[in-house]
Protein backbone atom coordinates (compact mmCIF):
# COMPACT_ATOMS: atom_id res chain seq x y z
CA UNK A 1 0.00 0.00 0.00
CA UNK A 2 2.44 2.22 0.61
CA UNK A 3 4.92 2.20 -2.45
CA UNK A 4 1.31 2.47 -4.25
CA UNK A 5 0.78 5.69 -2.42
CA UNK A 6 4.58 7.10 -3.18
CA UNK A 7 3.77 6.19 -6.59
CA UNK A 8 0.82 8.03 -7.08
CA UNK A 9 2.12 11.45 -5.40
CA UNK A 10 5.34 10.82 -7.39
CA UNK A 11 3.03 11.01 -10.05
CA UNK A 12 0.85 13.54 -9.22
CA UNK A 13 3.91 15.72 -8.42
CA UNK A 14 5.62 14.81 -11.88
CA UNK A 15 2.40 16.10 -13.64
CA UNK A 16 2.90 20.32 -13.05
CA UNK A 17 6.51 20.08 -13.57
CA UNK A 18 5.98 18.43 -17.10
CA UNK A 19 3.59 21.24 -17.51
CA UNK A 20 5.97 23.77 -16.81
CA UNK A 21 8.71 22.49 -18.66
CA UNK A 22 7.09 22.86 -21.88
CA UNK A 23 6.30 26.94 -20.84
CA UNK A 24 10.06 27.16 -22.10
CA UNK A 25 9.01 26.70 -25.83
CA UNK A 26 5.83 29.65 -25.04
CA UNK A 27 8.49 32.13 -23.53
CA UNK A 28 10.76 32.61 -26.43
CA UNK A 29 14.26 33.86 -25.45
CA UNK A 30 16.69 34.95 -27.97
CA UNK A 31 20.76 33.96 -27.45
CA UNK A 32 23.16 34.81 -29.96
CA UNK A 33 23.12 32.55 -33.02
CA UNK A 34 26.64 31.70 -32.98
CA UNK A 35 29.94 31.98 -30.85
CA UNK A 36 32.89 34.75 -32.35
CA UNK A 37 36.05 35.62 -31.85
CA UNK A 38 36.95 39.37 -31.70
CA UNK A 39 40.57 39.54 -32.77
CA UNK A 40 42.90 42.80 -30.60
CA UNK A 41 42.62 44.66 -33.31
CA UNK A 42 38.94 44.45 -34.24
CA UNK A 43 36.00 45.83 -32.53
CA UNK A 44 31.69 44.45 -33.12
CA UNK A 45 30.20 47.60 -32.21
CA UNK A 46 26.39 47.06 -33.15
CA UNK A 47 27.20 43.47 -33.87
CA UNK A 48 29.29 44.31 -37.12
CA UNK A 49 33.08 43.08 -36.60
CA UNK A 50 35.31 45.93 -38.08
CA UNK A 51 39.33 47.02 -37.37
CA UNK A 52 39.89 49.23 -35.05
CA UNK A 53 43.06 50.65 -36.39
CA UNK A 54 42.64 54.72 -34.83
CA UNK A 55 40.12 54.26 -32.00
CA UNK A 56 40.60 54.89 -28.63
CA UNK A 57 38.72 52.04 -27.89
CA UNK A 58 37.03 49.18 -29.22
CA UNK A 59 33.66 46.79 -28.35
CA UNK A 60 34.37 43.53 -27.93
CA UNK A 61 30.21 41.89 -26.51
CA UNK A 62 27.79 43.79 -28.15
CA UNK A 63 24.21 44.49 -27.22
CA UNK A 64 23.11 43.16 -30.62
CA UNK A 65 24.99 40.09 -29.69
CA UNK A 66 23.18 39.73 -26.47
CA UNK A 67 19.70 40.92 -27.30
CA UNK A 68 20.97 44.10 -25.25
CA UNK A 69 21.89 42.23 -22.08
CA UNK A 70 25.56 42.42 -21.64
CA UNK A 71 27.71 44.94 -23.27
CA UNK A 72 32.32 44.69 -22.99
CA UNK A 73 34.52 47.46 -23.80
CA UNK A 74 38.01 46.91 -23.80
CA UNK A 75 40.81 49.34 -24.46
CA UNK A 76 43.19 50.26 -27.69
CA UNK A 77 47.01 51.22 -27.62
CA UNK A 78 45.77 54.75 -28.07
CA UNK A 79 43.07 54.32 -25.20
CA UNK A 80 45.35 55.51 -22.61
CA UNK A 81 47.56 57.82 -23.91
CA UNK A 82 46.53 60.70 -21.70
CA UNK A 83 46.21 61.19 -18.14
CA UNK A 84 42.32 61.37 -16.88
CA UNK A 85 39.23 60.06 -17.41
CA UNK A 86 35.68 60.53 -17.76
CA UNK A 87 33.40 63.06 -15.37
CA UNK A 88 31.78 61.11 -12.48
CA UNK A 89 28.41 59.88 -13.54
CA UNK A 90 25.63 57.35 -12.97
CA UNK A 91 23.94 54.80 -14.95
CA UNK A 92 20.51 54.44 -13.29
CA UNK A 93 19.46 51.32 -15.28
CA UNK A 94 22.84 49.29 -15.72
CA UNK A 95 25.28 47.69 -13.27
CA UNK A 96 29.11 48.21 -14.38
CA UNK A 97 32.23 46.57 -13.61
CA UNK A 98 35.52 47.55 -14.04
CA UNK A 99 37.81 44.72 -14.34
CA UNK A 100 41.73 46.11 -14.55
CA UNK A 101 43.38 43.42 -17.03
CA UNK A 102 47.14 45.17 -16.50
CA UNK A 103 48.71 48.36 -14.94
CA UNK A 104 47.19 50.99 -12.18
CA UNK A 105 43.88 53.08 -12.81
CA UNK A 106 42.48 55.49 -9.99
CA UNK A 107 38.14 54.74 -9.52
CA UNK A 108 35.72 56.94 -7.64
CA UNK A 109 33.12 55.56 -6.64
CA UNK A 110 30.63 58.27 -4.52
CA UNK A 111 32.80 60.62 -3.09
CA UNK A 112 36.04 57.79 -2.35
CA UNK A 113 39.07 57.70 -5.23
CA UNK A 114 40.37 54.03 -4.75
CA UNK A 115 43.79 52.96 -6.05
CA UNK A 116 43.51 49.51 -8.40
CA UNK A 117 45.96 47.62 -10.00
CA UNK A 118 46.06 44.27 -12.05
CA UNK A 119 43.25 41.56 -11.21
CA UNK A 120 41.02 43.99 -9.30
CA UNK A 121 37.56 43.89 -10.32
CA UNK A 122 35.28 47.11 -9.05
CA UNK A 123 31.13 46.10 -8.90
CA UNK A 124 29.55 49.25 -9.25
CA UNK A 125 25.63 48.82 -8.86
CA UNK A 126 23.26 51.03 -10.59
CA UNK A 127 22.84 54.62 -9.46
CA UNK A 128 25.87 54.73 -7.95
CA UNK A 129 28.70 57.82 -8.69
CA UNK A 130 31.44 56.65 -10.22
CA UNK A 131 34.64 57.35 -12.91
CA UNK A 132 37.85 56.26 -13.65
CA UNK A 133 41.15 58.30 -14.76
CA UNK A 134 44.32 56.89 -16.24
CA UNK A 135 47.25 58.35 -13.64
CA UNK A 136 49.98 58.68 -16.26
CA UNK A 137 50.74 59.36 -20.11
CA UNK A 138 50.75 56.47 -22.35
CA UNK A 139 49.47 53.91 -19.65
CA UNK A 140 50.18 50.23 -20.96
CA UNK A 141 47.30 49.14 -19.10
CA UNK A 142 44.34 47.79 -19.45
CA UNK A 143 40.67 48.05 -17.91
CA UNK A 144 37.66 46.66 -19.75
CA UNK A 145 34.37 47.34 -18.91
CA UNK A 146 31.39 45.72 -18.49
CA UNK A 147 27.50 46.92 -18.37
CA UNK A 148 24.71 44.91 -17.72
CA UNK A 149 21.75 45.40 -19.53
CA UNK A 150 23.20 47.45 -22.16
CA UNK A 151 20.53 50.70 -22.50
CA UNK A 152 22.35 53.21 -24.75
CA UNK A 153 26.08 52.96 -23.41
CA UNK A 154 27.03 51.14 -26.59
CA UNK A 155 25.86 54.28 -28.50
CA UNK A 156 28.06 56.45 -26.48
CA UNK A 157 31.27 54.46 -26.46
CA UNK A 158 30.75 54.04 -30.17
CA UNK A 159 31.10 57.81 -30.49
CA UNK A 160 33.77 58.22 -27.78
CA UNK A 161 35.51 55.69 -29.55
CA UNK A 162 35.33 56.42 -33.28
CA UNK A 163 35.78 60.26 -32.82
CA UNK A 164 37.96 60.06 -29.77
CA UNK A 165 35.89 62.72 -27.68
CA UNK A 166 33.00 63.10 -25.43
CA UNK A 167 29.78 63.23 -27.70
CA UNK A 168 28.42 67.58 -28.00
CA UNK A 169 24.99 66.18 -27.33
CA UNK A 170 23.19 63.80 -24.74
CA UNK A 171 23.36 60.29 -26.04
CA UNK A 172 21.90 58.92 -23.01
CA UNK A 173 19.73 60.52 -20.73
CA UNK A 174 19.35 58.08 -17.93
CA UNK A 175 23.71 58.57 -17.50
CA UNK A 176 23.89 61.35 -16.51
CA UNK A 177 26.96 63.66 -15.22
CA UNK A 178 26.71 64.43 -11.37
CA UNK A 179 30.36 65.69 -10.36
CA UNK A 180 34.38 66.43 -12.38
CA UNK A 181 36.81 64.24 -13.38
CA UNK A 182 39.24 62.96 -10.99
CA UNK A 183 42.01 65.29 -10.72
CA UNK A 184 45.23 64.10 -12.27
CA UNK A 185 48.46 65.85 -11.31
Amino acid sequence: MMKRRNFVLATMLAIPATAFSKLGKFIKINKAKKAFIVKANESRFDGIQTTTPDAIGRCVVSGADTQGELLIVAPTSKTFAFKGGPPLHIHKNQDEVFYVANGEFLVQLGDVVHKVSTGDTVFIPRGTPHTYANPIENNPGSIISIHQPVGKNEEFFKYLCTYGKMPEKEIDPDSPVVGPPIEVN
